[in-house]
């Protein structure tokens, strides 16, 4: 909580206390109103570990990432699989392939990470379902295109869900798209503030859905996947969107041919930087380890992940 908010809070308080109590009223009945919300929504979820509520204590939704996890991976056995007949037949990039690995590095430690945090809360999702950031304008327009249960879907799935949804927000025929942004052409910036708070508020913390918007529930799942490589990006990383409340936010960068060392000899391999940045309020080091070892075995056996 920054120095203004603390100020603020503080000023309400003396001033209530001074000289109009009601303040104080209003206050409290604000504070009573959030916890009402908080058991009426989710009655039966608890506060987690100590742990947990610590992590609430000391941090806020991040508006910039916390932890930064920059993962080198070996293509070599990846572009081995994407040149074969059923991934060329199927329009299978690198992309699909890293919808499918993040989802299986969540799948490690579901029940810890796998959900949302609403009113202090951990609600874990019943389903793991990643967003694919894509491009359907020159440079200035965002589809942001859910995967559901990703750790279930094969290669080939996503590719053809991903490719679909793509070629139809790109002729402007994507219903849910089209209602997202619609409003955009018309608010100024400080509207559209106010409205992604509203509405994040709503569909995240109630779990509201407002079709009207083409807004649902949750509706951009718990992580976000967003390929970079091909504007020539060889280490970036990209920064939480906060009004998505993602549990992290990774960047798919450019192909490289790099010298790497394989059975003590020295080697040029396909490379790339896969790159995370996380909300420190849902992984600590131990789950990235964990995740770690999957997300290599993805890369380096495509085929056992190419079918369900």
């Amino acid at each position: 909580m920054t120095i203004v908010n603390n100020a603020f809070i503080a000023s309400v308080l003396i001033y209530s206390f001074l000289f109009d109590t009601r303040l104080l009223y209003i206050f409290l009945g604000i504070i009573a109103i959030y916890q009402a919300l908080s058991y009426f929504f989710y009655p039966s979820v608890g506060y987690g570990s100590g742990r947990r509520r610590l992590s609430q204590a000391l941090w806020s939704p991040p508006t910039e990432g916390v932890i930064h996890n920059l993962v080198e991976i070996d293509l070599t056995n990846t572009m081995k699989y994407l040149s074969s007949k059923s991934a060329k037949d199927s329009h299978v990039t690198l992309t699909h392939i890293c919808i499918r690995a993040i989802a299986e590095c969540i799948n490690v430690s579901r029940k810890k990470i796998c959900g949302k945090i609403v009113f202090g809360k951990f609600v874990e999702f019943p389903t793991i379902d990643i967003s694919c950031l894509v491009n359907i304008g020159e440079g200035d327009d965002l589809a942001a295109l859910l995967v559901q249960n990703a750790d279930k879907k094969t290669f080939e799935d996503i590719a053809e869900y991903i490719n679909g949804k793509a070629k139809l927000a790109k002729q402007g025929k994507d219903e849910e798209h089209q209602q997202r942004s619609g409003l955009l052409k018309y608010l100024p910036p400080f509207a559209i503030g106010l409205l992604i708070q509203v509405t994040s508020f709503l569909t995240y913390n109630l779990g509201i859905t407002i079709k009207a918007l083409g807004l649902k529930k949750d509706c951009f799942g718990v992580a976000t996947v967003t390929s970079i490589g091909t504007l020539g990006f060889k280490n970036a990383i990209a920064p939480f969107t906060p009004m998505m409340r993602n549990l992290l936010i990774v960047t798919v960068n450019q192909i490289v041919e790099k010298a790497v060392v394989k059975n003590g000899q020295i080697v040029i391999a396909p490379t790339f930087q896969l790159n995370f940045c996380t909300d420190h309020r849902f992984l600590d080091g131990g789950a990235i380890v964990k995740s770690n070892k999957v997300l290599y075995d993805v890369f380096e056996n495509p085929e056992k992940y190419a079918r369900q």
